[in-house]
């Protein structure tokens, strides 16, 4: 039962991460559209001598300030979008539970079975996570 909820669950959150990267990739494009649009202004204006300058001192400080910013969010953006979905969102405290007893089961010890530790741990961390929200509410 609850690997079947996991797969639904990781299915449903991979089917919401694809459209959410179709989305970032359509603002992307935008964003680095933009992006080349405001650095071609402040070269335009770096390499051209004052008296024969199309940009404006203005524009040119306003276009310094779009090229940080709109780097700052692509970069941001593709942080974001290449998330990894976390597994266990959405599950309820009785749930992880019986996860968490699973795992404990198949967990043997010894050499090579850190990530099976840090995976319980992981559990354990959030079941008590949820147990704490559901006390003070």
């Amino acid at each position: 039962m609850v690997t079947a909820f996991f797969i639904f669950n990781f299915t449903k959150e991979r089917i919401f991460t694809m459209t959410n990267e179709n989305n970032w990739t359509e603002k992307r494009k935008e964003l680095e559209r933009n992006l080349l649009d405001a650095k071609e202004k402040v070269m335009h204006y770096d390499s051209t001598f004052r008296p024969y300058r199309k940009v404006t001192d203005s524009e040119y400080h306003e276009a310094k300030r779009d090229v940080i910013r709109l780097a700052t969010e692509i970069r941001n953006g593709d942080h974001e979008a290449t998330k990894p979905a976390d597994p266990y969102e959405g599950m309820s405290v009785a749930q992880l539970q019986q996860l968490y007893d699973d795992k404990k089961a198949e967990y043997k010890g010894g050499a090579g079975s850190g990530r099976q530790a840090a995976e319980l741990l992981t559990i354990n961390t959030r079941i008590q996570a949820l147990e704490a929200g559901e006390a003070s509410e």
